[in-house]
């Protein structure tokens, strides 16, 4: 199965949408708490769905090695680099399965996404960007 499929409703952990994970050196997001239906979904491609037995539930974890992964407002617009999509910001995916052999040699199936639209932001505000009442 190589077609693009959708999983809604899904929440997402650990976004780094315009900067690449400092780890991975990826861009990367956690599509978290799937159902049911989105395991079997995501299986069927023959992707493996994880558990750590933390917040995320049953996850994936999607990773572009040149791409950034533009999110979208349920309007249509780019959300902008200036807006952080945070932990627990829910979306709306498509998603796309394809396969990877890394240098070692080990195969496997992820999915790339397609397109993200998030329908629940929850900003994900820096601390050092967080103003003191003190201060004003």
């Amino acid at each position: 199965m190589s077609e693009v499929f959708k999983l809604t409703n899904v929440e997402l952990f650990w976004p780094n949408l315009y900067e690449r994970n400092k780890l991975s050196s990826k861009f990367q997001v956690d599509l978290s708490n799937l159902d049911e239906e989105q395991i079997k979904q995501i299986e069927q491609a023959g992707v493996a769905v994880r558990s750590k037995e933390d917040d995320r539930g049953f996850f994936i974890t999607c990773k572009s090695k040149n791409y950034e992964i533009t999110p979208y407002d349920k309007n249509g617009d780019v959300i902008g680099r200036e807006i952080l999509v945070g932990n627990g910001s829910r979306a709306d995916v498509m998603v796309k399965p394809f396969s990877w052999t890394n240098p070692t040699g080990m195969k496997g199936m992820s999915l790339g996404i397609v397109k993200l639209v998030v329908t629940e932001l929850n900003q994900y505000v820096p601390e050092d960007n967080v103003v003191e009442e003190d201060t004003l």
